[in-house]
């Protein structure tokens, strides 16, 4: 009597516990595509065309995946991110095999620790060593360049400063032209330096 009582309620209660079973998986599978929706990683790879790249994180790497840019409409900006630069893993299709994931770099890790402590200042700095800093605080824009600079401007160009502007190199050409002539070059007819020239502009000879 016993085992028929129980196997009328196995019975009764089967599609239920089939039912509980499939909830449990479901459950399972759930908690393991959470754990995988966003992952700390470093950048293992840089695909040949520039902006894809791959993200080891824990023992596993993502295919070849984009970044975030700072600026990616009609106003864009390009910086690829380094071998080894720490970066988030956002798997916004919460699938397996990365082909929904997406990265979002500019985390300082101890391979690329923070270039600066100090909240005043906006600092770029690239791999050959050159800066860019703006002080908030002091006002003071500065820009060291380790390597050659140039500027080209398809119009006008405008430039105003409010006390002095120095220029100081080794030589400086302006339009090609002549060598200019300042008070400390010798006049060739009275053999004395030339005596009238510029209150406002000093160049050297």
């Amino acid at each position: 009597m016993r085992q028929a009582i129980e196997l009328l309620v196995r019975e009764m209660l089967s599609p239920y516990l089939e039912r509980i079973e499939t909830l449990s998986n479901e459950l399972e599978d759930l908690r393991r595509r959470n754990r995988s929706l966003v992952r700390l990683g470093q950048v293992a790879a840089i695909h040949e065309n520039g902006y894809l790249i791959k993200v080891k994180h824990g023992d596993l790497t993502t295919p070849f995946i984009r970044w975030f840019a700072s600026s990616a409409g009609e106003t864009r900006d390009y910086r690829c991110p380094s071998i080894g630069e720490q970066t988030l893993v956002l798997n916004y299709g919460a699938g397996d095999n990365g082909s929904q994931t997406v990265a979002l770099t500019g985390l300082f890790s101890d391979s690329f620790p923070s270039p600066s402590g100090d909240p005043n200042e906006i600092l770029r700095v690239y791999p050959d060593g050159s800066r860019i800093n703006y002080h908030a605080q002091n006002h003071v824009l500065t820009v060291d360049i380790k390597g050659d600079a140039h500027i080209n401007v398809d119009k006008s160009a405008h430039i105003v400063a409010g006390d002095a502007a120095t220029v100081d190199a080794k030589s400086i050409a302006l339009n090609g032209g002549s060598p200019c002539v300042t008070t400390a070059h010798i006049c060739h007819f009275t053999g004395n330096p030339h005596g009238d020239g510029s209150s406002t502009v000093t160049a050297g000879k």
